[in-house]
């Protein structure tokens, strides 16, 4: 693993020349991501509402995967790390994600359903607002538990591969988390709205 005396020996160059393939991977999995919202238009169109609500499951799931990062390198730059505390530490952070997204997933029900019901969409009806609120608490529980298994899991197999997990991991993350973050959210406003959407 690189040492902090090797990120400051290191030249501007070889530094650029280490991070640019994963800016480059990174930019083509930002791309899928814009396909993949733009294959959701029928979506969008039929609920714009739902567009206020995207940074909201995006930010939790990039933050709740860096948090994750952050443990996982700390455990798995310690030399003395055996194969035992690392499959330790990924049992544990899969419990976290989990709690955590029960509890943020639920919280951001509660408090989107009240905004929608007295603020934003009070004349839509009950159903819809609950339909509206459903997606965000579910696609948030399921985003924060795959961002965190996402944070523990892919420095660990960078790790492995010999790849410095504190140059890849981090990017990558966030960049997946945003795939499967709007793929659950607008798939599952697709299903719970089939009949409006069509």
């Amino acid at each position: 693993m690189t040492t902090r005396q090797d990120d400051l020996d290191e030249s501007v160059f070889k530094s650029i020349g280490k991070r640019m393939p994963w800016l480059f991977i990174l930019l083509g999995l930002g791309l899928m991501t814009s396909l993949i919202i733009s294959g959701f238009e029928p979506v969008v169109d039929a609920l714009p509402l739902l567009v206020f609500f995207q940074s909201l499951i995006l930010d939790m799931a990039g933050n709740t995967g860096t948090q994750s990062l952050a443990v996982t390198i700390r455990v798995i730059s310690n030399e003395q790390t055996t194969k035992k505390d690392v499959a330790k530490l990924i049992l544990k952070e899969l419990k976290v994600g989990l709690l955590n997204g029960l509890i943020i997933g639920s919280i951001s029900f509660c408090v989107v359903l009240l905004f929608l019901m007295f603020v934003k969409s009070k004349d839509a009806g009950m159903i819809y607002n609950l339909k509206i609120a459903t997606s965000i608490g579910i696609s948030m529980l399921a985003s924060i538990i795959v961002a965190n298994a996402a944070g523990t899991i892919i420095p660990v197999i960078f790790k492995k591969c010999k790849v410095d997990p504190a140059v890849a991991s981090g990017p990558l993350i966030t960049t997946l988390n945003d795939i499967i973050a709007v793929s659950i959210y607008y798939g599952l406003a697709w299903i719970l709205f089939k009949t409006l959407i069509g």
